[in-house]
């Protein structure tokens, strides 16, 4: 088989396997300081003892949030509501992202975040909000539209990040994450 055949199959099947969605990275977590639904503060250092599923959202999102929330929620399912798993929210709309809003995203899926202190949505200001979207890579972007009550929506970078409890990436994925593949990377971390 010629060279050139070779490496047409493994792009092939690089792109049938889907290997290209998400990746190992082991690098440091970027700090933060910003706050949850309930105005507390919220660090990575605070976050230290407990491995974390960080993505971004915003809580009148329609149809990328709901669905990779819903996901994360089944994976705490399959996890057994592990105490040692926190599921992190980066706010990507902190002119609109209110903390009841923040916290009433979460009962959309049956999340009482007020009593599962593992569900957390935090936001604050926008340069901090920013050193956070700019480290794992998330473009935003503001689209008019007035059907909408907001009288906009957020186009964003979809991105799932697993934290170890050393504060380093253990796994960025994309909107298409497997959760086979995170409850994995989760459970080898325990």
């Amino acid at each position: 088989m010629n060279i050139a055949i070779k490496w047409i199959s493994l792009v092939l099947l690089l792109f049938i396997t889907g290997t290209g969605n998400s990746h190992a990275a082991e690098k440091r977590a970027v700090d933060f300081n910003l706050y949850n639904w309930d105005n507390k503060a919220v660090t990575l250092n605070d976050l230290k003892n407990n491995i974390t599923v960080l993505t971004f959202s915003y809580p009148y999102c329609s149809v990328r949030c709901p669905i990779v929330t819903a996901r994360l929620s089944s994976l705490d399912d399959v996890l057994k509501a592990s105490k040692d798993v926190v599921y992190l929210h980066v706010s990507v709309d902190p002119e609109m992202d209110t903390p009841e809003r923040r916290l009433n995203y979460f009962q959309l899926y049956g999340i009482d975040a007020s009593k599962d202190r593992r569900w957390m949505f935090v936001s604050g200001k926008k340069e901090e909000l920013a050193k956070v979207w700019k480290y794992y890579g998330i473009d935003i972007e503001k689209i008019k539209d007035d059907r909408i009550p907001e009288g906009y929506y957020i186009q964003y970078t979809p991105k799932v990040v697993i934290i170890g409890k050393d504060g380093l990436i253990k796994l960025e994925t994309d909107f298409y994450l497997s959760e086979e593949e995170v409850a994995k990377t989760i459970k080898d971390l325990k």
